[in-house]
């Protein structure tokens, strides 16, 4: 390429169909796990798929929501509070000890001031992971300015307002990424972005407020047939991609259905993991490719057969009730069921010939209750064996036990069980502290890059402390 010419691959309409095709590539390779995502939320919301649509009808027994519900309120209970030291606790850094404790101000004042804000996104994060399988939230910084007169040069300059750092919590089913076999190597990731034709025309260019495709936000991300019309947005916005590129350090703004790339960012961060997002809180990622596999479906045959068992009891139980026949001659014997019938005599016409017929045993047949019953107590053991397979293979038993299995198991054995029993959700937990702090660690490192030194001076109330010298 001669110097000074500009390469085919670096024009706007160039980029937009390498990026297109990328974004298609990835929706194809998620797509059985945007539907696998969509049914595990409706079956957690107790909608049950049936060909492509959901339905409540039938005997709901959930266990899954309570498991989840109740492994949730294990690992989250209040918003955290962030604590901020040096990497090496020097005696005569007086200005790591600084920093650091001006950062932990900010950071926790911050918290503070948007608790529900942040509370709201870690909640999401985490229910995201505990059902589809995958949790994101990502850092953006934003800064307002307007213009203001200098009295110095009288000149008009951009003057800032305020500044910020605020954390964007991603539904699961508007992220992509690259294909990879690791984290560590991901290429890009992408978020989509839904923005009205207003805010399209202000932040990119009438041009592409007029052109770029406007849509209805779905409930659905996977199956179209299976998402409600009624659930949808009631105002049309356009798909935004915003898409993180790491090998280049750019970000790209598409949207599939227009022509050309809507806008191209060298690094706006300056990051030095380069993505505004910590690594995914994903379930049970593997090596072969970096794709989340669901809690529900490693346990969801199981829970398929609990359900069937279950429905299976609900219909025998409506049958157990006292039914029979009787001989249509033997008018006075349905009068004995009848209401108002107590401590009364039916007379019969022709005595001989009803005893005859073996008396009142010979005039009726009842339902054989016995044979109901005994199918009925074999199902609830069935399912109740089940359910405590359900509990092994999840761990939910060992979680939920409480006290000795039985008179001869000493207390030793019953503590040794929870201890090991916690280890799931010891494991849980620290994966989504290392979230959580990760977040919080590009959360620092967008205000220390970009916040202005007299921002950081007045949100953090330095100059009240006796380390005011060292500012």
């Amino acid at each position: 390429m001669t110097h000074g010419t500009t390469s085919k691959r670096d024009t706007p309409q160039s980029q937009y169909e390498h990026w297109s095709q990328e974004l298609l590539a990835s929706q194809k390779m998620l797509r059985k796990w945007h539907k696998q995502g969509d049914k595990i939320t409706q079956r957690y919301k107790g909608k049950k798929s049936t060909n492509n649509a959901t339905s409540t009808k039938g005997f709901d027994l959930n266990l899954f929501h309570s498991n989840v519900k109740t492994l949730s309120s294990m690992l989250y209970g209040n918003t955290p509070k962030i604590d901020v030291s040096r990497r090496y606790a020097d005696p005569n850094d007086d200005v790591g000890r600084v920093a650091a404790n001006t950062m932990e101000r900010l950071l926790n004042l911050d918290v503070a001031d948007n608790g529900s804000e942040m509370d709201s996104v870690l909640r999401s994060v985490l229910q995201d992971r505990m059902l589809p399988g995958l949790g994101c939230a990502k850092v953006r910084y934003e800064v307002e300015t307007e213009a203001q007169v200098d009295p110095e040069t009288q000149e008009e300059v951009e003057v800032m307002v305020s500044e910020a750092a605020p954390v964007e919590y991603y539904y699961w089913g508007d992220v992509l990424w690259g294909w990879t076999r690791a984290y560590a190597d991901l290429p890009w990731m992408a978020f989509k972005n839904y923005l009205t034709k207003d805010e399209i025309s202000e932040k990119f260019s009438e041009h592409a407020a007029d052109n770029v495709p406007l849509k209805k936000q779905k409930m659905s991300t996977g199956d179209e047939a299976s998402s409600d019309p009624d659930q949808d947005s009631a105002m049309d916005k356009g798909e935004i991609w915003e898409i993180w590129d790491k090998k280049t350090r750019t970000v790209v703004w598409v949207a599939l259905g227009y022509d050309k790339v809507l806008k191209t960012q060298k690094d706006p961060l300056g990051l030095h993991g380069f993505f505004p997002a910590p690594p995914f809180f994903m379930a049970n990622p593997t090596t072969d490719v970096y794709l989340p596999t669901p809690d529900f479906v490693l346990s969801q045959d199981l829970y398929n057969s609990i359900d069937t068992l279950q429905e299976r009891i609900d219909t025998i139980t409506q049958a157990v009730k006292v039914v029979g026949v009787y001989d249509a001659s033997a008018a006075g014997v349905a009068q004995m069921f009848k209401d108002g019938m107590d401590n009364d005599l039916i007379p019969v016409d022709n005595w001989a010939l009803f005893g005859e017929k073996g008396g009142l045993r010979g005039q009726i047949d009842w339902v054989p209750l016995n044979d109901i019953v005994f199918a009925l107590e074999k199902l609830v053991s069935m399912r109740n064996d089940s359910i405590g397979l359900l509990q092994q293979v999840t761990g939910m038993s060992d979680i939920m036990r409480g006290g000795l299995d039985s008179a001869y198991e000493g207390v030793g054995q019953s503590e040794m069980k929870a201890k090991f029993g916690s280890i799931q959700v010891q494991a849980l937990q620290d994966q989504f502290a290392q979230f959580a702090t990760d977040l919080m660690q590009i959360k620092a490192e967008v205000i220390s890059r970009h916040f202005s030194p007299q921002t950081i001076a007045e949100r953090s109330n330095m100059q009240k402390s006796v380390d005011v010298d060292l500012l």
